[in-house]
């Protein structure tokens, strides 16, 4: 455990220089300034974490938890981070609304680009049939409900749409441990193929064994559905799932300044084979004590998986 530094906006942004030149993605310091900017209560007093992928050149991802009820879509267009007219604002706004101030908005960025994508937080696990019922969802995404019930998939926590990719998404808590057949049902809904032995080991050892984080990625507004995830959230020490370089270079680099750190992947899948590994790490903001308010369902120490260096990063 380390001394927790407070938010800086000037160490963050050497931070996210040298985090964008390790893993070489782009990074437009402009764009960041202006988006630490119009959110210096958010980056202060929330949670701050980094986010890439292991897809070659892919984007230096950074997000903020909050803490609070905000308009986070307000205020990115206020400061001209997002068009008012985008087609996404009505479905996000539904949901942010549905439960009130119990719902708390997060944002991604793109080091280079900057807003990304907006989530809320819905205070708590919800029912998806309510989730799917808010004003704005199209009838495309409300017809997945039978499925999502026949899989399990009942109780929401977060939801999220992507401004780039004009997606939607939920995220569900499962209540069981990952099997062979289990994940490959659910890696059926976006027409994807079961992982190896190898990669499903991976995932058995790091996902909790009562139940993980599944993502389901849609279209807006037809409704395909274009990618499923599954997270293992905070690893153990020192241990880690296979990564490819791209990510264990992330992992060395990617400075954490939070009180604990909070080293996360998810897998996902998409259509025949169209693959990849996503790769969180904490930066600030206590993190991991944010998380244990939402009772997200983190990593057990438990397996025999490990591919890690003394300091408890990927080699």
């Amino acid at each position: 455990m380390t001394t927790p530094l407070a938010f800086s906006p000037d160490l963050f942004l050497r931070d996210i220089r040298t985090t964008a030149d390790a893993i070489g993605a782009a990074y437009s310091e402009p764009v960041t300034r202006a988006v630490l900017d119009a959110y210096p209560d958010s980056f202060r007093d929330g949670a701050v974490l980094w986010r890439t992928t292991d897809t070659p050149g892919g984007p230096l991802n950074y997000r903020f938890y909050e803490r609070r009820p905000t308009d986070s879509v307000g205020t990115a267009i206020h400061a001209g981070l997002l068009d008012p007219g985008h087609t996404l604002i009505d479905l996000i706004a539904s949901w942010s609304a549905l439960y009130g101030d119990a719902s708390t908005e997060l944002c991604d960025f793109d080091a280079a680009h900057g807003l990304a994508k907006t989530w809320v937080y819905l205070g708590g696990m919800r029912p998806v049939d309510q989730v799917l019922g808010a004003s704005h969802v199209p009838q495309a995404l409300r017809l997945h409900e039978p499925r999502f019930r026949a899989l399990g998939l009942t109780s929401v926590r977060h939801v999220a749409v992507d401004y780039h990719g004009g997606t939607a998404n939920l995220y569900f808590r499962t209540s069981c441990k990952i099997t062979p057949d289990k994940a490959e049902e659910l890696i059926a809904l976006a027409g994807g193929n079961p992982p190896e032995p190898t990669l499903f080991d991976d995932m058995a050892t790091f996902t909790p064994p009562d139940g993980h984080t599944f993502s389901v990625t849609m279209s807006v507004p037809d409704g395909q559905i274009h990618r499923v995830g599954f997270y293992a959230l905070k690893l153990p020490a020192n241990r880690f799932p296979t990564v490819d370089e791209r990510l264990a270079t992330f992992f060395r680099s990617a400075p954490s300044r939070d009180e604990e750190e909070m080293n996360a992947i998810a897998w996902s899948f998409g259509p025949g084979g169209n693959d990849y590994t996503k790769a969180e790490r904490s930066y600030s903001g206590r993190l991991v004590e944010l998380m244990k308010t939402w009772n997200s369902p983190m990593t057990a120490a438990r397996g025999s998986a490990q591919h890690s260096t003394v300091d408890g990063r990927p080699s």
